[in-house]
């Protein structure tokens, strides 16, 4: 009976092989198991397994939000993976955003809440857990004008866009004003629900 073995679809990697007197396969995500099937024969098996990952994936496109953030499914998929990976400090920064009033935090509060000295250490390191989400949910950040990204919006987003200014875009009200210990940042609507789910 032939051996299990790997084959990489997209973002996904599927293990097939022998299963009993059938055949299975398995997919996943990096280390994230994502669905499995069963079959009659490997052509069968590896044919639902694909088509089950493309109906996952043209699921998952048809919840983007306008600034391309997708549902909450899955975002509770994502936090599931990075949740009990996170450094103390992570976790108290996502803690005390969570529980705030609105969902509405600044910076200053987010160095509180984990013990940075200043403002701008909260915006490096809550990057940092925006770009670690961002990783799992695929999710493309608005760029600065010099090309890095704005990794915080994996998370959240300003509270509004700007009422003196109700034609600005996102990235434009960004650059405008994150650069204070006073700015505001908003849970995303997803990351509260996720959030809520998994009972943070």
């Amino acid at each position: 009976m032939p051996q299990f073995e790997t084959i990489e679809y997209g973002k996904y990697t599927i293990k097939i092989g022998p299963a009993d007197d059938r055949w299975g396969a398995n997919a996943y995500r990096g280390k994230h198991f994502i669905i499995k099937t069963r079959g009659d024969t490997r052509d069968h098996v590896l044919a639902d397994v694909r088509r089950e990952l493309d109906e996952l994936e043209n699921h998952r496109l048809s919840e983007l939000d306008v600034e391309g953030a997708p549902s909450s499914l899955v975002y509770e998929r994502a936090f599931a993976a990075v949740l009990p990976t996170l450094a103390d400090g992570y976790r108290r920064m996502l803690s005390a955003h969570f529980r705030a009033p609105d969902y509405l935090i600044t910076a200053t509060q987010l160095a509180d809440a984990a013990g940075y000295a200043g403002y701008e250490g909260a915006n490096l390191h809550y990057g940092k857990l925006g770009k670690r989400l961002a990783e799992e949910i695929d999710f493309s950040p608005p760029t600065r004008s010099d090309g890095t990204e704005i990794w915080t919006c994996a998370i959240a987003r300003p509270r509004d866009l700007d009422p003196e200014h109700p034609h600005t875009s996102m990235l434009e009200s960004l650059l405008r004003n994150m650069n204070t210990g006073h700015f505001e940042w908003q849970l995303r609507p997803q990351v509260v629900q996720a959030l809520s789910s998994l009972r943070f």
